[in-house]
């Protein structure tokens, strides 16, 4: 559910922008309102189902992701786009630890219940980013000038029949008396040897946010508003198909390969863009995902997570997202500004030149090993 609603308007995005009468730098500020939500709202919303509980935090999350849908039902463009990708960063910071430890707890708990409640999360979650942009995409090839398209209406409807059904669940939380509930805040922690690893995901996650945002909105200006959204859908869709195949890598080995990868795909996704030319764009959009989804996100979240153990390892991931999430929020928006004062060309060359730069300094350390 969750997963739906931050993907669902990605084909829109470029019509929003243009119906604002704004420019990709407006459109990649609206976007990066779901980063900033996660950044700020992580040691927060983090340890929030140890104190309340695991049903009120899953219950908050699909209510606000229905929110953020019928946000852009009634009020369509920018504004309305950074109202809903709040409410999307909230819904997500909200359910991201809920939803697992209630599954497993529900499954039975133990090794057993752990494993198949985070096959059964990671297949929910992985498959409605991958699926959500698709069925608008395609629900707009059916009916161009319906608004909201169907996907809409279908996901706010599903939003109806799930919220009585999850209230239904039992709370799986149990706290003897006098317990104490554990702080409010839970810093997030970076272990030592996991920098290289870390901030790989900041050119991974940074090119993929252009490819959501500038690309689609630069393509809209010039007559084509149908070629940046089936760029981005290739890119989130083969991406993480590849992160199921992709598993016999060791973590940094998996990042350095993906690094190596991202500079090729960028430059062919950016030189689709600037030549208006759709193949180069769709196979460079499917190279990005594969390169930063299977390789890059995959090995440091995975060496994020040996490093610690415990309580650690949740605030080790907590830290890990942080970083992914200042890419993707940051990354778009200089690309996005850069478009508007300089041009889609010089933009994206400038783009380009960080993800080389960067991966040329990344990639000596990441061989080195831990």
């Amino acid at each position: 559910m969750v997963g739906l609603a931050t993907t669902l308007p990605l084909p829109l995005y470029g019509a929003f922008a243009a119906a604002s009468g704004h420019g990709a730098g407006a459109l990649a500020l609206a976007f990066a309102c779901y980063a900033a939500t996660v950044i700020l709202g992580t040691p927060l919303l983090g340890p929030l189902p140890d104190r309340i509980g695991r049903k009120p935090c899953v219950l908050l999350g699909v209510a606000l992701a229905a929110l953020s849908t019928l946000v852009l039902v009634i009020a369509p463009g920018l504004p309305a786009l950074a109202a809903a990708r709040t409410a999307q960063g909230l819904a997500m910071g909200c359910v991201a630890g809920a939803a697992a430890a209630w599954a497993a707890e529900l499954g039975g708990g133990g090794a057993v219940g752990g494993a198949r409640a985070a096959r059964i999360v990671a297949a929910a979650t992985i498959g409605s980013f991958a699926t959500g942009g698709l069925l608008t995409l395609l629900a707009l090839q059916v009916a161009p000038d319906r608004y909201p398209p169907l996907p809409f209406a279908l996901h706010l409807g599903l939003a109806a029949l799930l919220l009585p059904l999850v209230a239904r669940l039992p709370e799986t939380l149990r706290r003897p008396p006098g317990a104490a509930r554990g702080p409010w805040l839970r810093r997030p922690a970076f272990p030592p040897g996991t920098w290289p690893t870390t901030l790989a995901i900041l050119p991974g996650w940074g090119t993929t946010g252009t490819v959501l945002t500038s690309v689609p909105a630069v393509l809209t200006a010039a007559g084509m508003p149908q070629a940046g959204p089936a760029a981005a859908c290739a890119m989130m869709a083969l991406g993480v198909l590849a992160q199921f195949a992709q598993r016999r890598l060791a973590p940094r080995r998996a990042v350095a390969v993906g690094l190596a990868l991202l500079v090729g795909a960028a430059a062919l996704a950016f030189w689709g863009t600037v030549a208006r030319a759709p193949w180069p764009l769709l196979i460079g959009g499917a190279a990005v995902g594969i390169a930063v989804y299977a390789f890059i996100y995959a090995g440091g979240l995975a060496a994020a997570s040996a490093a610690a153990s415990g309580e650690d390892r949740a605030r080790a991931v907590a830290g890990y997202f942080v970083v992914a999430h200042l890419g993707f929020g940051a990354g778009p928006l200089a690309v996005g500004l850069a478009v508007d004062a300089l041009g889609t060309g010089p933009a994206l060359a400038l783009a380009w030149l960080a993800v080389l730069l960067s991966v040329a300094a990344l990639l000596p350390r990441l061989g080195r090993g831990a």
